[in-house]
């Protein structure tokens, strides 16, 4: 399959150039002038494909819905809002919640048979962390390292109770966090101090969570709405900046290369619509939401349409 005409967005350098895209199989044979006919994309802004570092298909329903919903409508909301890279891609993975609630002994058994790398969701509220520090006589973080969570690329989703001192451990170990804006914005809690991990160099992406609204144009505004009206401080993250932690550091989070690139998997997405800033990722964050989805393109295929699906996952 070739891709004709796609306006290529390097989200590092802030430049697009007009090029076709040779898919073979699953993976990106091509990038540059190809003969042959395609999928007329008409230039078209193409960019790799957002990452949803985490949610919960069977919370976000009941809590969307107060029902069960079918995961395959929840699964297209994903793909519409331009989710390529997914939690449930990611393999050979532990997941953790709720660890408060069990005994000494229970988690030990859990933390023993830990796979390659652990999620765990955890941090969210004082009364989570006020427990384990009853139960262990000792600080969150370190708890986690104690039992060997932080040797496995722990990803701690949520953490937004964590303190300047655990942040600290926690990044010597190499942990990366996952952001709920959404979650974070309807429970009312406060956001994790996006200053400190910039400053520790701890890596973050975001998540959808236990909500079925999937709008990670949406979540990107929520991020740099934080830093600029309750931090203060408009220059702690740039439009650029939130739209790679979206995008190509998320994915990095979940074991992906996300950059279309010859090799890798063909996974980008195609916005629509006009780009209203002179800033190409002001005019992507601000400018554009779910609905300029165009199409996406998961691992070679085409999921959706213009909100048709023309393939089944």
């Amino acid at each position: 399959m070739i891709f004709k005409n796609c306006n290529l967005l390097d989200l590092k350098l802030g430049k697009t150039n007009l090029v076709d895209i040779q898919v073979e199989g699953e993976k990106i044979e091509k990038i540059g002038k190809i003969k042959g006919d395609g999928v007329d994309l008409e230039g078209k802004i193409v960019m790799t494909g957002f990452a949803n570092c985490y949610h919960n298909y069977e919370r976000a329903s009941i809590n969307s819905y107060g029902k069960m919903i079918d995961e395959k409508d929840l699964k297209s909301k994903n793909i519409c809002s331009g989710v390529c890279f997914d939690y449930y891609d990611t393999k050979n993975i532990t997941f953790l919640e709720d660890i408060d609630k069990l005994s000494e002994k229970m988690f030990e058994n859990v933390c023993f048979n830990l796979k390659d790398k652990v999620f765990i969701k955890f941090g969210q509220n004082l009364n989570e962390m006020g427990n384990i520090n009853a139960i262990y006589k000792q600080l969150p973080s370190e708890v986690l390292e104690d039992f060997g969570i932080l040797d496995k690329n722990a990803v701690i989703v949520g953490g937004n109770c964590f303190e300047k001192d655990e942040l600290e451990l926690l990044g010597a170990y190499n942990t990366s966090f996952v952001l709920l804006p959404n979650d974070d914005a309807r429970s009312g809690r406060r956001f994790l101090n996006i200053n400190i991990l910039n400053r520790l160099n701890i890596s973050y992406g975001l998540g959808s969570g236990e909500y079925a609204e999937v709008d990670f144009f949406a979540f990107m505004r929520e991020l740099l709405s934080f830093n600029s009206f309750v931090m203060e401080n408009s220059s702690l993250m740039s439009e650029q900046e939130a739209l790679l932690h979206a995008t190509l550091i998320g994915a990095k989070i979940l074991g992906f290369d996300g950059e279309i690139k010859k090799g890798n998997y063909a996974n980008f997405v195609v916005l629509s619509g006009k780009t209203n800033y002179d800033d190409i990722f002001k005019s992507i964050v601000y400018g554009m939401s779910k609905q300029n989805v165009y199409m996406t393109v998961k691992n070679g295929k085409i999921l959706q349409q213009n909100g048709v699906f023309a393939m089944e996952n």
